[in-house]
């Protein structure tokens, strides 16, 4: 079975509002409900401009006793952060600059490549790709 991709990325938290409206702001992600989910348990499928749901939320706290062991905030083990290719360089670091996110740039000019770091409400680490951005 080969591997073509990843298909989206599932993030716990305790503030599903919140959650959901950065990924809208920073990222220009529109939210979606939740198809799949268990019924009683609040989420969100965080969708690109395509309306490919590339970000799947899940509000922890309506989910009874099923991700106790999980903490938002709390580190996450060996995923240290995921990475999404980005257009727009120039528009979204101005973007987080006037949200006033912390982040770090990082400008590749040999690989044609600007990086964004920054980290959502949840303590998860993004890594936002641009290529041909320099």
């Amino acid at each position: 079975m080969p591997v073509n991709g990843v298909d989206h990325v599932n993030i716990l938290t305790d503030d599903l509002e919140a959650t959901a409206s950065f990924y809208e702001q920073v990222l220009g992600l529109t939210r979606s409900e939740n198809p799949t989910i268990a019924k009683g348990i609040a989420g969100y499928w965080m969708r690109d401009a395509a309306g490919d749901a590339i970000i799947h939320l899940v509000d922890r706290t309506t989910a009874g006793d099923r991700y106790d062991a999980y903490h938002p905030g709390q580190p996450t083990n060996a995923l240290h952060h995921f990475a999404l290719r980005c257009t727009g360089y120039p528009e979204t670091r101005a973007k987080i600059e006037a949200l006033g996110l912390s982040h770090r740039v990082s400008e590749h000019p040999a690989l044609g490549l600007a990086q964004i770091f920054l980290v959502d409400p949840n303590a998860v680490n993004l890594e936002l790709n641009f290529g041909g951005a320099l």
